[in-house]
């Protein structure tokens, strides 16, 4: 039997294990489609895909405890969203530990060749002073509030996945609509993207 997302929402917030898992039996394939989208990640930086899989339940648990229905995004965005972050904010840090092994076996301030040059001074920046970096980033935000503006629900649903790199099927299979449907969606976004530019 169906039950609606906002009534078992509401057994999730009385602290009901069976909503929970009636939820995370509904909506397990975005588990799978995310963490399946990572496999090379976690292959490249020699991570255990079980702590992987780990992570995604805690972005899947994060997202029903904070879903808010009466915002912008579906049940099944939101999952894939707060999935997709965790997972996202998990690699970096792996990452991150990695660079920093590598950062400590190559020196920044060790002396390189003859002439004295360290690491730090042979290795240019992106040539940008702090405020050109923050207005960039201002114009950004100004750019993605137009495009939030002009895009209809379900554009916006589509686009949000869509920047986040998910495929025209994967999108398809969150949305619960099919690939022809995306396809339209992304025809009629990229066409209003183009206006505001």
């Amino acid at each position: 039997m169906e039950y609606p997302d906002n009534q078992v929402l509401e057994l999730i917030r009385d602290n009901s294990e069976e909503a929970k898992e009636y939820l995370y039996e509904k909506y397990k394939y975005i588990v799978d489609i995310i963490v399946n989208k990572y496999k090379s990640s976690a292959y490249y930086l020699s991570m255990d895909m079980n702590e992987l899989k780990q992570e995604a339940l805690l972005g899947f648990s994060d997202a029903l405890v904070s879903y808010d229905p009466d915002k912008d995004a579906s049940l099944p965005t939101f999952i894939s969203l707060c999935v997709e972050r965790k997972i996202h904010n998990y690699i970096r840090k792996e990452e991150t530990i990695k660079a920093k092994m590598l950062r400590e076996a190559y020196s920044l301030d060790y002396t390189y060749g003859e002439d004295g040059s360290t690491l730090k001074e042979v290795i240019p920046d992106n040539g940008n002073t702090p405020e050109e970096d923050i207005e960039a980033k201002e114009t950004v935000e100004h750019l993605k509030e137009k495009i939030n503006d002009v895009l209809s629900d379900n554009e916006r649903e589509v686009y949000k996945l869509l920047i986040n790199e998910f495929s025209y099927d994967d999108i398809a299979s969150i949305l619960e609509i099919t690939p022809k449907q995306v396809y339209n969606y992304v025809n009629r976004i990229r066409s209003k993207i183009k206006d505001i530019l």
